[in-house]
């Protein structure tokens, strides 16, 4: 007996902290079910089967026991609940030969439920009689239960009198509440007639507000527009120095980023080396006068810097100031070439003054044009050609005279002459195969072509312009060497592509040109071991006039490869490409074809 108790009030424990430990009092040895306030069996635990029916789908314990058994099981477990101590049921006859035990012990769980532990041990005394349990016994228990049931409906009873009493007083109260409540109905019916009117007034303000919106949405489309327009960089400032906007012609020209904006202009590092900067806005702002100078930039670029005041429209006030980058690095190298020339060549003072009237009167045309770039890169595509043929032409007849005269110098200065020209040729090309481009003035005439000799023509020809010691190779496979595309616009693809890998590679570099046929595409891949493209400038790569950030002082305009995406795509090709700093770039280019 003492045993049976010291088990039960292990197993209350146990359940208490956690219901996974079921294992071990299964482990103990210990039978039984633990059950809520209703007699619902939650789980079980043991050998029940000595016990209890083998009944599916029925968790009521008193169901599970036999008849007269689940009748004291019912009562005891009343009594359990209600004294909130354990109960024990001694020398139950469940129909064997030893006598059963039953102890039902309440507990509260972790989740503050009341439930109840039904522990079963069979005695090892037989059982005297076939009777479940004196008849004395069961009148008692049915006796108490009946007894504790009066109880609590007489509870019950009186707390449904309170209640009443509580019900009667509260309608008193609810109706002093509605006389109130009606009174102020009244009232709020008074407001809301004042609320409508001045509902009606802020309708009004609401629709001028709404038009004041759109006025302002449309201003800021054209600020947008004018941003992105502008091929120079602009940034604006406010009255503390702190970056407010930029165009994109910044991120090009003095390397700005996105998250520059809201940070003091003092603490933004750019490639522009221009000491008095800061010095020049706060001059700006207090005098509210434009001031413009000459700064270099760490890549070898000359710019030139204007500042002027951000003036208020509502105010006329001064609230900032406006920084204009203008790259003129190749204007100023013209010039200092054209002033080398005049100091030795008289004869060609006319052709190189001529000259300088006509870059300085198109740095004036750049300034005024910005928002008109289409305009502006068509004229300036067609004016500089004349002038820049005459350049060629004089520098090349200067060169022969200065060969026959024995001048180095001269001859020095010829080729600085030719070699500026032509780089500003190559820049005006560009310029003109974009604007081209944007106008859709090009209309690719497709012909049938040998694939293979084209290509090796190409490489013949690149090999020429490698740096030292630099190899082009060229492969092809797949069946098949004829192919309809438009020869003019490849050519400039393939020659633009090795281009860059010839510059952007170094000496006793290899550069992999591979063309291949399979089915209906056409496969051309460019490779190099270059100093490879920033993971960060990649997904930039393509966009016009952008160049990425560790080119360096290398030349280019960042049109080329623009250039490349748009005639590709004009002949319904996909190019892309993969690249690793320091470590090489491949471009593929994929065209449909039909092979013969």
């Amino acid at each position: 007996m003492q045993e049976f108790k010291r088990s039960a009030i292990l197993v209350a424990k146990v359940l208490k902290t956690s219901d996974a430990q079921v294992a071990v009092l299964e482990a103990a040895g210990l039978n039984g079910v633990c059950t809520d306030q209703q007699l619902t069996v939650l789980k079980a635990f043991g050998d029940t089967t000595a016990y209890l029916k083998a009944e599916n789908f029925i968790f009521d314990l008193s169901e599970l026991l036999p008849d007269d058994v689940g009748v004291i099981v019912k009562a005891a477990a009343h009594r359990a609940l209600a004294s909130n101590k354990r109960v024990t049921l001694s020398e139950l006859n469940f129909g064997g030969v030893y006598a059963v035990q039953i102890a039902i012990s309440p507990f509260i769980t972790d989740d503050a439920d009341r439930q109840l532990l039904v522990l079963f041990t069979t005695n090892k005394k037989k059982t005297k009689d076939r009777s479940v349990i004196k008849q004395t016994g069961v009148e008692q228990l049915t006796r108490q239960h009946l007894a504790s049931l009066e109880l609590e409906l007489t509870e019950a009873k009186d707390n449904l009198e309170v209640a009443y009493e509580a019900i009667n007083s509260s309608n008193d109260n609810i109706k002093s509440f509605n006389e109130e409540l009606q009174s102020a109905n009244e009232e709020m019916h008074s407001a809301n007639e004042e609320l409508q009117s001045v509902n009606e007034e802020l309708q009004t303000v609401n629709r001028q507000q709404q038009q004041t919106n759109t006025e302002l949405t449309e201003s800021n489309d054209d600020l947008n527009n004018y941003f992105r327009s502008n091929t120079n960089g602009q940034l604006f400032v406010d009255h503390d120095l702190i970056l407010k906007r930029y165009s994109p012609g910044a991120v090009k020209h003095i390397n700005l980023r996105e998250s520059d904006i809201g940070r003091p202009l003092a603490h933004i590092t750019t490639n522009i080396k221009l000491e008095t900067l800061i010095a020049d806005i706060q001059n700006v702002m207090l005098n509210e006068q434009t001031i413009t100078r000459e700064a270099e930039s760490s890549d070898g670029k000359i710019y030139q810097v204007m500042t002027m005041p951000y003036v208020r429209q509502n105010t006329n006030n001064t609230d900032g100031a406006i920084i204009s980058f203008h790259d003129i690095t190749e204007l100023k190298k013209l010039l200092a070439a054209l002033d080398i020339s005049n100091k030795g060549l008289t004869d060609s003072i006319a052709a190189i003054k001529l000259s300088r009237e006509q870059v300085s009167q198109s740095l004036e045309k750049e300034k005024q044009l910005n928002a008109l770039k289409s305009r502006f890169v068509s004229m300036a595509s067609h004016e500089f050609k004349t002038p820049l043929t005459a350049i060629q032409l004089s520098a090349e007849l200067i060169g022969k005279i200065a060969v026959d005269m024995d001048h180095p110098i001269v001859k020095k200065y010829t080729e600085t002459i030719k070699n500026a020209a032509k780089n500003l040729t190559n820049i005006l090309n560009d310029f003109l195969s974009l604007e081209l481009l944007e106008t859709g003035r090009i209309n690719p005439i497709l012909s049938e072509f040998d694939l293979v000799k084209f290509a090796a023509d190409i490489t013949e020809d690149m090999q020429y312009l490698a740096k030292r010691e630099q190899q082009i190779s060229y492969i092809h496979s797949g069946r098949g060497r004829l192919v309809t595309l438009n020869p003019s616009l490849l050519k400039n693809c393939i020659i633009n592509l090795i281009s860059n890998a010839i510059k952007y590679s170094g000496p006793d570099s290899r550069i992999e040109f591979s063309t291949q046929i399979t089915g209906n595409n056409l496969t051309i891949i460019i490779r190099d071991n270059g100093i490879g493209i920033p993971k960060e400038d990649q997904k930039h790569l393509f966009e016009a006039f952008f160049r990425a950030h560790n080119t360096g002082n290398i030349p280019g305009t960042g049109l080329g490869l623009n250039i490349v995406t748009r005639y590709t795509a004009l002949m319904n090709g996909k190019i892309k490409f993969k690249s690793q700093v320091n470590k090489g770039t491949t471009f593929r280019i994929t065209f449909p074809v039909k092979p013969l």
